[in-house]
């Protein structure tokens, strides 16, 4: 029974992680919003942030860029730029300055967005998962140890990403065409959460076991890690691949059905919105 359900969490895990590369990552559509209402509110969106320069609207703006990193990037720095306390677009601007460029995007290399995130954010793990992953990008395996072992000694893992609802509805209030429909709550909290799991993605990169390059030089570290993620992830997506990643170290069925079992029992709640979220989509 828990080798079936193992395999069943390795497969929700990898569509999770697979689905960061999609147009579309894994934001979730609310099944009983009707399509046409949901073009309609994503069209008046676009149609907004079109013609408005603030930090909501810059933000907005790279979360459809989904076909142009370039762009994407620009637009989050120029929301962050304008907003420099907020933590949605210095993380927002963190992820999308992972995706490799020859040469560097310029905002990525003037700003350095994951190095400024550790420092603002230094007991939030995802900030180290992203500098741990930059060192494996540059072929530097001890400095992305380093940065593992940075990560796992952290308490939380927080990718802001629940905060892009907000951040879609404050735009979309001023839009009085919209503003008053019933679906236009659930709209935004699909459209703010189309950014991806950047972190949950190259964390089973760096920690899967049998993933290449993954050996026992990084177990302590990855089974920390995965504690943290699968217990206290502030997205679902990014606990199941906690949990994936803590039962492919697992010694055997027993240490994963206390994996499985600790975790159910003293998990972090997820935020409220999400809760929403995933009660709309039983």
């Amino acid at each position: 029974m828990l080798r079936l359900a193992f395999a069943s969490l390795l497969a929700a895990a990898c569509g999770a992680t697979l689905a960061q590369s999609a147009p579309y990552p894994d934001g979730p559509r609310i099944p009983s919003l009707p399509e046409s209402a949901f073009e309609r509110i994503d069209r008046a969106l676009r149609d907004r942030v079109a013609t408005v320069v603030d930090a909501d609207a810059l933000f907005v703006r790279g979360l459809q860029a989904t076909m142009d990193p370039g762009a994407r990037i620009a637009d989050y720095a120029g929301a962050w730029r304008l907003r420099p306390a907020d933590m949605l677009l210095l993380s927002s601007l963190a992820d999308a300055c992972m995706l490799r460029a020859v040469p560097t995007w310029a905002d990525c290399a003037s700003l350095d967005p994951a190095s400024r995130f550790a420092s603002r954010d230094q007991d939030n793990a995802v900030a180290w998962v992203l500098l741990a992953e930059r060192a494996r990008q540059r072929g530097d395996a001890p400095g992305m140890r380093e940065q593992l072992a940075h990560a796992a000694a952290r308490p939380r893992f927080d990718s802001y990403r629940e905060r892009g609802g907000a951040a879609v509805s404050r735009v979309l209030a001023a839009v009085p065409a919209v503003a008053r429909e019933p679906e236009t709550p659930f709209a935004a909290a699909a459209l703010g959460s189309l950014r991806a799991d950047v972190a949950a993605n190259e964390a089973a990169t760096m920690c899967h076991r049998g993933a290449p390059g993954v050996g026992g030089e990084v177990e302590g570290s990855c089974r920390r890690l995965a504690r943290t993620m699968a217990e206290r992830a502030d997205t679902w997506s990014a606990r199941l691949v906690g949990l994936a990643i803590a039962w492919s170290w697992a010694s055997d069925d027993a240490e994963r059905g206390r994996d499985a079992g600790e975790g159910r029992s003293r998990r972090r709640p997820l935020p409220r919105a999400l809760r929403r979220g995933h009660r709309g989509n039983r």
